[in-house]
């Protein structure tokens, strides 16, 4: 008995592994391209940026000459002032380190207040003044989160919270009370907000299985399983699970979208086009229309952490500016 039991799964094991299934593109062109080689390879990353194994970060601004304090994590840019936090409760801006109690993993800041969401899904305004609490509200704990976590945005007099079980949270800052709950993923297993933008007058959201739009007082809602989302040219650009690469305006209408068979997409990043990060070794360019397609060969360990952020691709310890 023992004997076939091991000969089952033995044929399971087997079965299993060769009938998983590879991207395969039918034609590639090799990729000219000159890459800056920097420091370290990222250690952590969300949303707007990545923190190097050497605790240098990169942001919007490319890759810092300075390094973070040893044990923190870049979190956000905000104008010139540094976000980052490290695993103890502490939140440092710039210089200025403050214990919270519990561990930051989203912040954004306008003049003397900080928006921040913490690693048990509260939501906290916090005067950096007066160091006191002017909100702090604990929300349903979430245990799974998806790494790129999207950062509080301010909006006129609104703090807006891109909170970690599937909400999004408006907060007035002159009564620090909330003033509005928008469920846009409240039943997804893995439902943090991976993506919070207001572009033009549509605030779009996004977690890994739905995307949102709000604008001139309606909303469009879309599922998707989301592995990245990016907005180029007041358009959405997003990839699923399933290989597809989909374009989309901001009332989250389809204007074009291609699948690539067995296709898994790391990134999503944008030169004078689109280009996506395939795991096995690819580098998906289309044009505006989608109509034109190259896949270029694209060596890099698909075990490490990469990102795009506007028209830079990072990957193992270089990077590359998209055309």
């Amino acid at each position: 008995m023992k004997l076939f039991l091991s000969i089952i799964l033995a044929v399971y094991i087997f079965t299993g592994c060769s009938s998983k299934q590879y991207f395969e593109p039918e034609e590639t062109y090799d990729f000219d391209y000159s890459s800056t080689q920097i420091s370290s390879e990222i250690a952590t990353l969300n949303k707007d940026g990545a923190t190097l194994e050497d605790f240098r970060i990169i942001n919007k601004d490319g890759v810092s000459t300075y390094s973070l304090p040893e044990g923190y994590s870049f979190l956000n840019k905000v104008n010139s002032s540094v976000i980052a936090s490290d695993k103890t409760g502490n939140l440092l801006i710039n210089k200025k380190i403050i214990n919270l109690g519990q561990n930051v993993v989203a912040a954004s800041i306008k003049e003397n207040l900080a928006a921040l969401i913490l690693s048990n899904n509260s939501i906290v305004l916090y005067d950096l003044t007066t160091q006191k609490f002017k909100l702090k509200e604990k929300l349903a704990s979430s245990l799974l989160n998806d790494t790129k976590i999207a950062n509080p945005i301010f909006l006129d007099d609104i703090a807006i919270f891109p909170t970690l079980n599937g909400k999004v949270i408006l907060v007035s800052i002159d009564t620090n009370k909330i003033i509005k709950t928008i469920n846009v993923d409240p039943s997804g297993q893995i439902n943090n907000v991976i993506f919070l933008q207001v572009i033009n007058d549509a605030m779009v959201v996004a977690t890994p299985n739905k995307v949102l739009s709000i604008a001139d007082n309606s909303f469009s809602i879309r599922d998707y399983e989301i592995n990245d989302i990016i907005s180029a040219a007041n358009n959405l650009y997003l990839s699923t699970l399933d290989g597809k690469i989909i374009k989309l305006n901001l009332q989250l209408e389809e204007i074009v979208s291609r699948k690539f068979k067995f296709a898994k997409i790391y990134s999503l990043g944008f030169g004078t086009s689109l280009y996506a990060l395939e795991s096995q070794g690819y580098l998906i360019n289309l044009g505006s229309d989608f109509s034109t397609t190259k896949v270029y060969d694209f060596d890099f360990d698909e075990t490490s952490k990469t990102i795009a952020i506007g028209d830079t691709l990072y990957f193992d310890d270089e990077y590359i500016k998209l055309k």
